[in-house]
């Protein structure tokens, strides 16, 4: 059964005027956010959550359907209702996709970890991921290849305190497995929005080396914001791309 009788802050008894299965709503998205119902999570049937709260099964439904319709729950035939994350598109979200040709095979791209490390906090780097000014920051340095090509250069600045512990992962683990599903399954953080800025500009002497192209060389640059619930970001990424044998690859 669920987890004990126990009134929603929207109780029918409440003398709040607020719409009944808003207060549900929030409730349940406060359990989504707070990671006690985490993302693959298969919620209680709307019975025994209608039981639980004290509530008619056609508000718990009301309040279910605006979840899913915020992308917080989605439905899966013969499974019943689960929380959403990144897990919803562990097979679509791709950050770095390269093709010649919209009919050619995607490259494969091989991810070689160069360094993680703690640093001091950056004043706005630590503003963008929403942090105090002197909070220390992870830095994840990554090089992706394809045809033994240097191709990317990654830069990864992650808060220390909200992901303590990334250090203690192991080297193999970021070069096998994408940086999101990383933080989703081991910290429980899934990625439910980005944001991008994309320009272009000469490679630095630092990434020129790194990319082993000349100082200079014209390279595209994504930065992106990585968000969690409540649009907090947990990743502040800066990627330098070369496509002079591919082109970066984005669907909608």
């Amino acid at each position: 059964m669920g987890e004990g009788k126990k009134p929603a802050a929207g109780s029918r008894k409440g003398a709040d005027p607020g719409p009944i299965y808003y207060k549900l709503q929030l409730e349940l998205q406060r359990k989504i956010e707070t990671g006690a119902w985490g993302p693959g999570h298969v919620i209680p049937p709307e019975r025994e959550i209608a039981e639980d709260y004290d509530f008619s099964l056609g508000t718990v439904r009301k309040a279910i359907l605006n979840l899913v319709n915020e992308g917080l729950l989605y439905r899966v035939q013969g499974k019943g209702t689960m929380v959403a994350g990144t897990t919803m598109m562990r097979e679509t979200l791709l950050y770095y996709r390269f093709q010649r040709d919209f009919q050619l095979k995607e490259a494969a791209l091989k991810i070689e970890m160069l360094s993680l490390e703690t640093i001091p906090g950056d004043e706005r780097i630590n503003r963008l991921l929403k942090v105090r000014p002197d909070e220390e920051l992870y830095l994840l340095r990554r090089r992706f290849s394809s045809l033994g090509r240097p191709v990317i250069y990654s830069t990864s600045y992650l808060p220390k305190q909200l992901l303590a512990g990334l250090d203690g992962v192991s080297r193999s683990v970021f070069e096998k497995i994408p940086l999101y599903l990383t933080i989703e399954d081991r910290f429980g953080i899934p990625t439910v929005s980005n944001k991008e800025l994309i320009g272009s500009e000469g490679a630095s002497p630092e990434v020129a080396g790194i990319l082993d192209v000349p100082p200079g060389t014209a390279t595209l640059v994504i930065e992106m914001l990585s968000m969690g619930h409540k649009k907090r970001p947990y990743e502040y990424r800066v990627a330098y791309c070369l496509t002079d044998r591919g082109r970066l690859v984005r669907e909608y």
